[in-house]
C-alpha cells in the first residue's frame, strides 16, 4: 500500500488554530516550528485537515493537464461518481465532449467496469461461509484497516480499485497507439495517490491522477448536439452510493468515518459475522460526496433514473487476472519482533504517566501519547511540554517566594 502523503502545507506560518491536528483520525499532524508537518506513514490521505483548515493552507493537487504533452495518446477516465452528479444524459455528453476538448483523445466511462466490481465483490461474499468481506475501493479505508485494524486485512475483498482495472483494459486495446497516458478523474483526494505520479507510486496502472477541482473551470454548457452517447451502467452508479446499492439482508452498508469505524470495531471482534458483506465508505453518500466534487451530493440520488435507460446494463468480460490484486500484507509495524514492541511500548507508557495526560495539543501533537513516543524516539523531550513547563516554573516563583518570607 501506498505511504505517500498527497497533502501539502503551503503557508509560510501557521496561525495555530490547531484545527487540523486535532481533526486528523491518523494523528499525522503536529505544528513543529511554527509549521505543520504531516506524517508520510501515518497520514490516511483523509482530506479532513483540507476541510477544515480556515487559512486553505492544507491542499491536495494531483497532475496539471500540461501532463498530456508527455505522451503520444492519452485517454482519460471518467468514474459514475462523476457522471451521477448531472441531472441527464445530455449533461453528461457535453461534459463528456468539454473534457475531450482540453487535449484527449478518448474519455472513457468506467461505471461499466464499477458495477462489474461490485457484482464480484457480491459473487465473492455469497461464496464465503464464514466470515464478512469488506469492501476495498477506498484508499482511505484501506489504509485505514492496514494501519488500526490489521485484524482485518483477510477480510478485505482482493479486487484492484476499478480505475486500475480499467487502465490494463484501455492499455492492452491501445498497445498500438505508441506512449500511451491513462489518467484518472478523481472525485476525492484520496485517489490522487492512485497513480504514478505526480507521487512516484509505481505499483500502479494509472500514469496519473487530476483532481474534478481543477476540470470544473473548463467544462462549458453551451456543447453542440449529436455528441458521440456515453452509455452510463446502473450497477456502476448503484456502486458510488451507499442509499443505490441492491437491498439484501445480509449486506451491511454505511459512509461516514464515524459510522465506518464503529462498524470495523465490532469486525475486528467477531460481533459482525452475520453479514456476508460490509459495502463502506469513508465519505458520506459514497464517492458521490467525495472532496473534490462540487454541487449537493444528495441530490445524486435522483440523477440515476435520467442517466440509465434500464434496469441493467450488458457489464464487460473482463480476465480474473485484471480484477484481482495480491492480497494485502500486514502492515511492516505488525512484522517487528515483539519483544522490541513490547519495549518501546513500556518506554511510552513511562514517559505517559510523567506527562500531563490532557491532550492540549499545546505541544504540537494531538495528543500526550504522540508527544511520548516523540520523547522516546528522541525528538522530543519532558521540557517540550507546556504545561509541566508551566508548572514548574509556578513551582520555582512559590518556592522563592517561601523562602523570601521566611
Amino acid at each position: 500500500m501506498v505511504k505517500k502523503t498527497v497533502v501539502q502545507y503551503t503557508l509560510e506560518s501557521c496561525v495555530n488554530c490547531m484545527k487540523c491536528v486535532r481533526i486528523c483520525p491518523a494523528s499525522a499532524l503536529s505544528l513543529v516550528d511554527n509549521r505543520i508537518n504531516i506524517d508520510d506513514n501515518r497520514c490516511i490521505n483523509c482530506m479532513r485537515c483540507v476541510r477544515v483548515c480556515p487559512e486553505k493552507g492544507l491542499q491536495a493537487h494531483g497532475s496539471p493537464l500540461s501532463e498530456i504533452e508527455n505522451y503520444d495518446y492519452t485517454v482519460c477516465l471518467v468514474s459514475g461518481a462523476i457522471s451521477l452528479h448531472f441531472p441527464n444524459k445530455d449533461v453528461v455528453e457535453g461534459v463528456f465532449y468539454s473534457i475531450k476538448n482540453l487535449g484527449f483523445d478518448e474519455v472513457i466511462d468506467i461505471s461499466d467496469v464499477e458495477g462489474l466490481m461490485m457484482e464480484e465483490t457480491f459473487r465473492i461474499s455469497d461464496e464465503m461461509v464464514t466470515t464478512s468481506i469488506i469492501t476495498s475501493f477506498c484508499p482511505v479505508l484501506n489504509r485505514l484497516v492496514e494501519d488500526r485494524y490489521p485484524m482485518l486485512l483477510h477480510h478485505l475483498a482482493p479486487l484492484k480499485y476499478p480505475h486500475e482495472t480499467a487502465a490494463l483494459v484501455a492499455r492492452a486495446r491501445l498497445k498500438d497507439k505508441g506512449k500511451v497516458g491513462i489518467f484518472n478523474l478523481c472525485p476525492c483526494g484520496s485517489l490522487l495517490s492512485i497513480a504514478k505520479y505526480p507521487y512516484h507510486n509505481m505499483q500502479y496502472e494509472t500514469d496519473h491522477a487530476i483532481a474534478m477541482t481543477d476540470i470544473i473551470p473548463f467544462i462549458r454548457k453551451d456543447t453542440p448536439a449529436g455528441l458521440p452517447p456515453v452509455d452510463l451502467c446502473r450497477q456502476g452508479l448503484q456502486s458510488i452510493n451507499p442509499a443505490l446499492l441492491p437491498q439484501r439482508r445480509t449486506y451491511l452498508a454505511a459512509d461516514g468515518y464515524g459510522k465506518v469505524t464503529d462498524i470495523f470495531n465490532l469486525a475486528e471482534f467477531d460481533l459482525l459475522n452475520s453479514f456476508d458483506l460490509l459495502y463502506v465508505f469513508y465519505c458520506f453518500n459514497g464517492c458521490s460526496g467525495g472532496d473534490l466534487m462540487f454541487g449537493n451530493s444528495y441530490l445524486t440520488h435522483n440523477n440515476m433514473e435520467n442517466l440509465t435507460d434500464g434496469p441493467s446494463a450488458n457489464l464487460p468480460d473482463i480476465p480474473f487476472e485484471n480484477m484481482y490484486t495480491e492480497h494485502m500484507l500486514l502492515p511492516e509495524n505488525e512484522q517487528q519482533n515483539i519483544a522490541d514492541k513490547l519495549k518501546f511500548f513500556r518506554n511510552v507508557n513511562e514517559q505517559l504517566e510523567q506527562l500531563p495526560r490532557l491532550d492540549c495539543s499545546a505541544c504540537g501533537f494531538k495528543t500526550c501519547r504522540l508527544m511520548a513516543e516523540e520523547i522516546v524516539n528522541g525528538r522530543r523531550t519532558l521540557h517540550d511540554c507546556h504545561i509541566l513547563s508551566a508548572r514548574r516554573a509556578r513551582e520555582r516563583m512559590e518556592k522563592k517566594g517561601a523562602q523570601e518570607s521566611e
